[in-house]
């Protein structure tokens, strides 16, 4: 397999401290366009995850800048979502982290409709750690509203200039792309009025006609910001998206390279008969993107352009603002509590072993997934006072759930990492047989993996349908679930909305028991692991 090209980090400093950049030859420079992706608000450095937390990334795009002076940092969306700190503490350091580091442009990614539309157009306004004057743009060409055009909160490309010496400077034209498939990603609710155009290619010969765009046709670089992801198939990188022939028709000649993200990939190569430079950092800023970009400034024409992944180191030395900023996230982590009231800094209970959940391996019931299901069950069980023998089923979709724990004290900041989310419980009244059809639906929902559960027995035919379910409860007891037989079900409020491709019907609103006070998924899980010393033994 052909090596992954990388920067050492160890190498940058020692280019740093002989004050070398690469200037390229004769009338050609270097303008190297950083991307950040799928950062989804990591800023706590987790070794067992390989999260090198935001401080480390600060500094390592830092001594990048100083390698590269001419420069332009972006990021390809997914900026929060999936990090219960971030969630936790509101959000508030993600525009001080995005200031510190450049970014003022970002690729739409379905984590940005988390909050819903209105939301998104106001984030951060409200603010009170906004750095003054600091704002980000969002570009998505093919996000069309009721009316059909890109709504208020987005444009469809930008241009950015990178001033050199003796007054010239390098104009470039970025224009976005989200993908197609974000409605099964994101609770319908959170959509309303919002189409995904899957012609991409068709997306960008419409822009051709909008106001600005010859700003973007004549910049010096032009490139793809996209929340549309690839993965290396061999030494060759591929498109992983449902409208993956029409991404196989982005013609070199309009653009230079391209930015990706959204599959949480290492990615670095060519793509396309046309060998167009693509790269995706993976996530959680493990890895910054980088496209090298060698410019003739005296014809002002790109002459090549080299992706490249710059790995962060999360041992860098840290150094002034970067420095500071891995204080404002310490003082966070003590101060901060949970929305039931506890201390994310407090330790829960020991893990006696690792308990993983590798979201790779999606079509298996996981141990972490089984935790997280009782959590959901016995709080129902607990604030509606029902005995063991009542049957109570909590599921979740595989996606809610982020990781495991490592052997060791489990903190309520680890419960946050690996149950993020933090969304409200809904329960409901079911027959044997709406269950079966919900765990059957669960375990064929090829694009996102099993449903996870606690409390059942499941039996499935050769060719994997559901076909009979039991119930084994806190107790130890069996029951058989007939499909005459009552029984509540506890889930996570996103599947019921339409998340992960979940029909709503398979949570029939008439059957929704009400008025019950239950805590969110994160706080649920938090009070249940708080009544055990230790785990797994």
């Amino acid at each position: 397999m052909k090596k992954i090209q990388t920067f050492a980090c160890a190498l940058i400093v020692i280019l740093m401290t002989t004050a070398c950049w690469e200037s390229g030859k004769g009338n050609e420079i270097t303008v190297a366009v950083f991307s950040v992706n799928d950062f989804h608000g990591s800023f706590v450095r987790n070794d067992s995850k390989k999260i090198p937390g935001a401080a480390a990334l600060w500094q390592t795009l830092d001594s990048l800048k100083r390698l590269y002076p001419y420069h332009l940092t972006v990021s390809a969306g997914d900026n929060f979502g999936g990090s219960y700190f971030y969630n936790a503490t509101r959000g508030e350091l993600l525009p001080v982290l995005f200031d510190g580091l450049g970014i003022t442009l970002s690729a739409i990614g379905n984590h940005e409709f988390d909050d819903g539309q209105a939301a998104l157009a106001a984030k951060w306004q409200g603010s009170p750690l906004r750095p003054k004057d600091w704002d980000l743009e969002y570009i998505c060409a093919n996000v069309r509203d009721s009316s059909g055009v890109v709504p208020a909160f987005a444009k469809p490309f930008v241009t950015r200039k990178i001033h050199l010496p003796g007054g010239k400077s390098v104009t470039i034209g970025l224009a976005g792309l989200i993908a197609s498939s974000t409605p099964q990603q994101t609770s319908s609710s959170k959509l309303k009025g919002l189409s995904f155009d899957g012609k991409y290619t068709a997306v960008l010969d419409s822009i051709t006609h909008l106001s600005g765009y010859e700003g973007l046709e004549k910049a010096t670089v032009r490139l793809l910001l996209t929340h549309i992801g690839t993965v290396t198939d061999g030494d060759q990188p591929v498109w992983d998206d449902r409208d993956a022939e029409e991404l196989k028709r982005l013609s070199g000649n309009m653009w230079h390279g391209i930015l990706s993200s959204h599959t949480h990939q290492q990615v670095c190569g060519r793509i396309n008969e046309e060998q167009i430079p693509v790269v995706q950092g993976k996530w959680h800023g493990e890895y910054i993107s980088i496209l090298k970009v060698s410019v003739d400034t005296l014809r002002m024409e790109v002459t090549g352009v080299v992706p490249e992944l710059c790995p962060v180191n999360p041992d860098i030395a840290l150094e002034g603002d970067a420095r500071h900023f891995q204080h404002q996230i310490d003082f966070l982590l003590k101060h901060t509590v949970t929305a039931g009231g506890t201390p994310i800094g407090r330790r829960l209970t020991v893990a006696a072993r690792d308990f993983i959940h590798n979201r790779d391996a999606k079509y298996r019931q996981t141990e972490v997934g089984t935790l997280v299901c009782r959590a959901y069950a016995e709080a129902f069980r607990r604030a509606a006072g029902l005995g063991a023998g009542t049957i109570v089923v909590g599921a979740s979709h595989f996606g809610s759930i982020r990781a495991g724990f490592t052997a060791g004290p489990v903190s309520v900041l680890d419960v946050g990492e690996t149950l993020p989310f933090s969304n409200a419980l809904r329960v409901y009244e079911m027959t044997g047989k709406e269950l079966l059809r919900l765990v059957d639906f669960g375990f064929h929902n090829d694009r996102y993996g099993w449903l996870q559960t606690s409390w059942l027995d499941i039996s499935r035919n050769a060719e994997g349908d559901v076909i009979r379910l039991s119930y084994a409860g806190p107790e130890g007891s069996r029951t058989a679930i007939a499909d005459d037989t009552p029984c509540y079900l506890v889930v996570d409020e996103f599947i019921t909305k339409g998340g992960d491709g979940y029909a709503p019907e398979l949570f029939p609103e008439g059957k929704e028991v009400k008025n019950c006070d239950l805590p969110h998924t994160t706080d649920a899980f938090i009070n249940y692991l708080d009544t055990f010393k230790i785990i797994g033994e």
